[in-house]
């Protein structure tokens, strides 16, 4: 598959005005390290939700969604639509107290909760965990993404002047990323990545993402709707799908909701999702790059806007046009028949992921594969230049100004930044190389992290909580899932390791709650003023002169209703789209009747914190 001129320019026209954005950011954000890493905390709310929907939107994103569509089922999605619960609280309350803790890093905010001593000790541990382990693995699984959207395009043997080929690839290693021509594909696209994120800060940063997210949607779109047409059209979709992979197969690949469990899904791991996925998760509060954007808008107002426009496009708008691509990869390159249609079925048989360049190499038209390509690539450079940003921050703010040198200027701050970001760089490539599957690295880090998702939570809402908590939850659940990925059984759910990690860090987290003493006063009492949070801070509350728990109720009842408006809004289209109108109606009814009532417990609980 080979690319056209006018691919060749709508692909030049994105890179050009990424590396611009930078450039012209870059004179605001070398004065300080709030500039750099927050914009000055100055940003409108639709701007800084659509930046988290640009960063949430990887390379890894539709290859990852259709991929798990064509093998599993829609269905599948649960494993990341159950974090909506989550976001839904980030969006109703956590988005606000973000704000008015006016934090660069989550890694801070544990010393503004928790006070110097374990506080500042969990600062520094955050930070090396999010900043080297999480970040890490995150960025390495988004190169591996790109190089297999790039793999059928990208020919740098044909392009390059023969001798400096040669050169490149007798030095280049041969990794699982590919051979020398998707190694420097990976890195050319990284490098304009860091360039431009080290030369803007955030809000080179955020005005990419903007160009980045219209891209990504449009192009999105546009594959889905070659797909479709490709296989037949959206019409009587369903039926084809019976014929070619058989009914009961069919039916599984298009249920949305396996209240009756699936072979591949039973009831109990559904469970797992609904009940627990969504709380069990180190940044389920909203905290790492999410946190970042959010304290960067400004105003608590704003912030929760940001969380709002962030909810909306990322679960309910967002997913079905890879979800559509994946059910037409099914028809396009049936399971079992590597024959027929197109010759590349045979990489598509052994990895539904390739499923989506491939669609888009071969049915696109000149121009529109340049612009599907761009969209891909923006995601691809919206997501590292977030992380490389939200990395940095740690590095710079809280482990070199907050325990190395707590007395360096803003300018050497942001100088340690931009060293870092090239350094992380170099770290995402080499974690790339170590990672096969997209999905599994999902899996293991939400594994790893979700004995954090309790004491996470629980933070805001009980003055009990200390920082011993989150260390002995973190500790827990990383330990045992690293036993797991090494020791597990083969045929071992994953949701049942999940389940095993999330008990051990629970009961470490609430054990170290008991066993180790609160925060001081005087730590709690600063807290409270400056976040004004909900729930159970007893004496805390009582020397501050303002009643206790007036909320909670409002609190809890509030975001049931909301987690019921999204979960009806995301299933909507589905039923919609694919046959179900009754079910789409009813759910559109139940998604707009929740959130009205949503929004007037919200207003009571607005007027008293």
């Amino acid at each position: 598959m080979s690319l056209t001129p006018l691919d060749f320019a709508v692909l030049a026209a994105y890179l050009v005005l990424a590396l611009g954005a930078g450039i012209w950011a870059s004179r605001r954000a070398g004065g300080s390290g709030e500039q750099y890493f927050l914009a000055g905390r100055s940003l409108p709310g639709w701007l800084v939700g659509i930046s988290i929907v640009a960063t949430t939107f990887a390379a890894d994103t539709p290859l990852a969604i259709s991929g798990m569509v064509a093998s599993k089922g829609i269905a599948a999605n649960w494993f990341w639509w159950a974090s909506g619960i989550a976001h839904v609280g980030v969006f109703l309350f956590w988005s606000r107290l973000w704000r008015r803790a006016e934090v660069v890093t989550d890694a801070e905010f544990v010393e503004l909760r928790y006070g110097p001593g374990p506080g500042a000790q969990l600062r520094t541990a955050k930070a090396v965990f999010f900043a080297v382990l999480y970040n890490g693995i995150v960025l390495g699984w988004v190169l591996r993404a790109m190089q297999k959207i790039a793999q059928p395009f990208v020919h740098w043997e044909d392009w390059l002047p023969a001798g400096l080929w040669s050169a490149w690839e007798s030095v280049a290693p041969v990794t699982s990323l590919g051979g020398a021509g998707d190694l420097l594909t990976v890195v050319s696209l990284v490098a304009l990545a860091a360039a431009y994120s080290t030369l803007g800060g955030l809000r080179g940063v955020v005005m990419t993402d903007l160009l980045q997210f219209t891209l990504a949607i449009v192009g999105s779109f546009a594959l889905a709707f070659y797909a479709l047409a490709h296989v037949g059209g959206l019409a009587g979709l369903p039926s084809r799908l019976a014929v070619e992979l058989g009914p009961e197969r069919a039916a599984e690949v298009l249920t949305l909701v396996p209240t009756g469990g699936l072979t591949w899904m039973p009831i109990s791991a559904f469970g797992v999702y609904l009940l627990v996925r969504w709380w069990a998760h180190p940044l389920g509060d909203g905290g790492g790059y999410i946190a970042q954007r959010l304290s960067a808008a400004r105003d608590p107002a704003a912030a929760r806007q940001a969380a709002g426009v962030f909810v909306v496009l990322h679960y309910v708008v967002r997913p079905w046009p890879w979800i559509l691509v994946g059910l037409a990869g099914l028809l396009a390159f049936p399971p079992g028949d590597e024959t027929r249609v197109f010759a590349e079925g045979a990489i598509v048989a052994t990895d539904r992921e390739a499923a989506y360049p491939l669609l888009a190499g071969l049915l696109l038209p000149p121009g529109v594969l340049g612009l599907l390509l761009a969209s891909l690539a923006a995601a691809f450079m919206s997501t590292v230049d977030t992380h490389l940003n939200w990395g940095v921050s740690y590095l710079a703010h809280d482990i070199w100004r907050g325990r190395i040198r707590p007395a360096c200027g803003p300018r050497e701050e942001v100088l340690v930044a931009r060293v870092g970001s090239v350094l992380f760089a170099l770290l995402a490539v080499l974690a790339a190389t170590r990672i096969d599957s997209v999905e599994a690295a999902w899996k293991f880090v939400a594994a790893m992290g979700s004995g954090l998702g309790l004491p996470v939570l629980l933070r805001w809402v009980w003055w009990r909580v200390n920082a011993q908590a989150e260390i002995a939850g973190a500790l827990a659940s990383l330990s045992v899932a690293t036993a797991l990925a090494f020791w597990a059984p083969p045929d071992m759910p994953w949701e049942w390791g999940l389940g095993l990690a999330v008990a051990a860090g629970a009961v470490a987290a609430l054990s170290a709650i008991f066993l180790f003493d609160p925060p001081k006063p005087e730590v709690l009492d600063r807290f409270y003023a400056r976040v004004r949070p909900p729930g159970f801070w007893g004496p805390v509350a009582e020397r501050a002169g303002s009643g206790e728990g007036a909320a909670v109720a409002q609190f809890a009842g509030a975001w049931a209703l909301g987690a019921l408006a999204l979960m009806a809004a995301i299933l909507a289209p589905g039923w919609l789209l694919l046959g179900s109108p009754f079910k789409g109606a009813f759910a559109v009814l139940v998604s707009a009747g929740a959130a009205l009532a949503c929004r007037v417990v919200v207003k009571r609980i607005d007027e008293v914190s």
